[in-house]
């Protein structure tokens, strides 16, 4: 990561704000919250790029320096004593083009700390601003739920429109809110934009209606993702195509399009005839619960859960365990499988104490073996697990059908194998 000076991250910020009054037609599109982020930017950006042409990074900003040069569609050099006199160059030749070659950009933000999303309000406006949740995450380990969600819902209010997720925000947060033009999506039906799931299937996802108030009888899709929890990124990128007028057409064959993203609820083909959900990119105890309620939704054989350490917890961590292990229920779980210290330590007792069968695994390889050795034909099994020493990727690569499929994990390249190999070589006899 290339670090940004203050003063610079300012002036760039000047430069875009000067971007955008040349181009006052550019609509951008902020993406803010605890998690679900990277999922609604995706399918905000799918289904807009049906009709428009778009500016998106899939890549995490991890800056505010990231954020403005994503929007720019500048990325920093790694190396080179001009690399600053050369992004800011970039910048001005998109001031000075005559037509903008983008005309929506869609821009994740990534908070950390109160303020974060604030700062921008000096330089950029968002036409629309879309808050997908306010929950205990990365953020929550230092500051309180409500602060998490002032932080999440201030960018709304400077915002030219606000689309806040009625399921993932509580309504106390209602108060924060001090945009007038705002309006809700989600799975409730009092959402204005939400999802009538009329059909489920494992292979071919979710057959329903998109209900709005621009077409009250619904938008009837086929959406091939598994989840409630993942329904609502579609549901909210056709909000947000509705509201920059994209045809119905269009948005409806942007929804049928989406695909999950590597390691976020991402269906595979395992062993002997099983199924592998794949939801080993991160977690947090909102993503775990939901991922877990979709497994219990799904008809099969056999259920099993292998559930990770849920990592940047601190102060909360043994709360948020035990209550994730409280959710197993033994009736709709074959194995429930723990891997590392906290989940091992907090959730697999109170999985236990619900009555289900639990094993307990020192990391993701011992995992994996468990799981390729119990899981049955037509039977399913989630991984859900943080990166940083838990890896589930590495359980899912031991139950594959096929090697050629590593190729839809997340974390595969050779330094993130490399860095997991290091880490495991402490397991070995």
């Amino acid at each position: 990561m290339v670090t940004v000076s203050k003063k610079r991250e300012e002036k760039l910020a000047e430069l875009v704000r000067e971007f955008f009054a040349a181009h006052p037609e550019v609509r951008l599109v902020a993406v803010t919250g605890s998690a679900g982020k990277a999922s609604a930017k995706i399918a905000i950006g799918t289904v807009l790029s049906r009709q428009f042409d778009i500016q998106l990074r899939t890549d995490e900003p991890k800056t505010k320096a990231d954020v403005l040069l994503q929007m720019m569609g500048v990325r920093m050099p790694e190396k080179g004593l001009f690399k600053w006199w050369k992004v800011i160059r970039a910048v001005k030749k998109r001031i000075k083009a005559e037509k903008p070659d983008i005309q929506i950009i869609v821009q994740e933000f990534n908070p950390k700390e109160p303020g974060y999303n604030l700062w921008f309000k000096n330089y950029i406006m968002p036409d629309i601003a879309v808050v997908t949740s306010a929950t205990n995450g990365r953020m929550q380990v230092e500051h309180s739920l409500e602060e998490v969600a002032n932080e999440m819902i201030s960018l709304a209010n400077y915002s030219r429109m606000a689309m806040i997720n009625r399921d993932d925000i509580d309504g106390r947060f209602a108060s924060f809110l001090t945009n007038p033009n705002i309006t809700t999506y989600g799975s409730d039906p009092v959402a204005e934009y939400n999802f009538d799931d009329r059909n489920f299937s494992l292979t071919d996802g979710h057959h329903g209606f998109i209900m709005s108030p621009e077409n009250p009888d619904g938008l009837e899709v086929d959406v091939k993702l598994i989840g409630e929890h993942n329904v609502r990124p579609a549901v909210v990128a056709a909000a947000v195509g509705y509201a920059l007028g994209e045809s119905e057409e269009n948005i409806k064959k942007g929804v049928e399009s989406l695909r999950p993203l590597p390691g976020r609820m991402n269906l595979l083909k395992g062993a002997d005839n099983t199924w592998l959900i794949d939801d080993s990119y991160s977690s947090t105890p909102l993503t775990a619960l939901a991922a877990l309620q979709s497994l219990y939704r799904i008809e099969t054989p056999q259920r099993i859960a292998v559930l990770g350490n849920m990592n940047g917890l601190k102060g909360i961590f043994e709360q948020v365990h035990a209550e994730l292990g409280a959710n197993c229920n033994p009736d709709l779980l074959d194995w429930v499988v723990t891997v590392g210290d906290k989940a091992n330590q907090y959730l697999a007792p109170a999985a236990r104490q619900k009555g289900c069968q639990v094993k307990e695994c020192k990391n993701a390889i011992e995992a994996g073996s468990f799981v390729r050795d119990k899981l049955r034909s037509e039977g399913i099994a989630l991984f859900k697990g943080s990166s940083g020493g838990v890896w589930l990727e590495e359980s899912i690569k031991i139950n594959l059908h096929s090697t050629e499929d590593d190729k839809y994990l997340v974390r595969q390249t050779p330094e993130w194998i490399a860095r997991k190999n290091q880490f495991f070589s402490q397991f070995k006899d």
